[in-house]
């Protein structure tokens, strides 16, 4: 087995789970987001929850968009106001897929999944799939060696989960109870817009 093929099964497994037809495997929740806020293009401010995690806005200013902040009590996810793109990092469980949208997951210790890093976007298309997966992967197709892959033009980022944390993911996903319902909320999280 190599291992991209470890990545390959986690990918697979993550979207029979989750009900996802396709999975990119990222190395967080905040840059699955910032891939997504990339790629898409979005062509409006985008409206924030108050109450989140710190990197989400700071990914909307990274990828060069303006953010509003609004007030929203929030349970496992929250869509980002005007776009296709969710933030579902406190929230995992099976058939949580959102058809044609592009849900974030986290992976990181205190997470369902406790891999200790890691991230992956849940999205409906295989086209989407083809060109976030190239983006994650420094703009290179995963599956082959560096020495016969030729980059892309694509805009590419080091974003990739590693082979190491896949086999991780692998085997803490075979220990999940279909019954867990891991949800956090928007209580879970300071008022971001009091800090500005």
């Amino acid at each position: 087995m190599n291992n991209h093929e470890l990545i390959t099964m986690f990918e697979e497994e993550l979207s029979k789970f989750t009900g996802a037809p396709y999975v990119v495997l990222t190395d967080s929740c905040t840059n699955a987001v910032f891939l997504c806020l990339k790629y898409l293009n979005i062509k409006t401010s985008i409206d924030i929850p108050n109450h989140t995690y710190i990197s989400i806005p700071q990914q909307i200013v990274h990828a060069g968009y303006e953010g509003n902040w609004v007030k929203q009590d929030w349970i496992g996810s929250y869509n980002l106001g005007n776009t296709p793109i969710w933030d579902s990092a406190v929230g995992f469980h099976k058939n949580m897929y959102i058809k044609d949208q592009f849900m974030c997951l986290s992976f990181q210790q205190k997470k369902a999944l406790p891999i200790g890093k890691g991230g992956a976007i849940l999205l409906s298309e295989k086209e989407d799939y083809e060109v976030l997966k190239r983006m994650a992967w420094d703009g290179r197709d995963a599956s082959k060696s560096v020495v016969e892959d030729l980059p892309n033009i694509i805009l590419g980022y080091h974003m990739n989960m590693t082979p190491d944390d896949a086999a991780k993911g692998l085997l803490l996903l075979n220990q999940y109870r279909s019954s867990n319902n891991h949800q956090g909320t928007w209580l879970d999280y300071p008022n971001l817009e009091l800090a500005e």
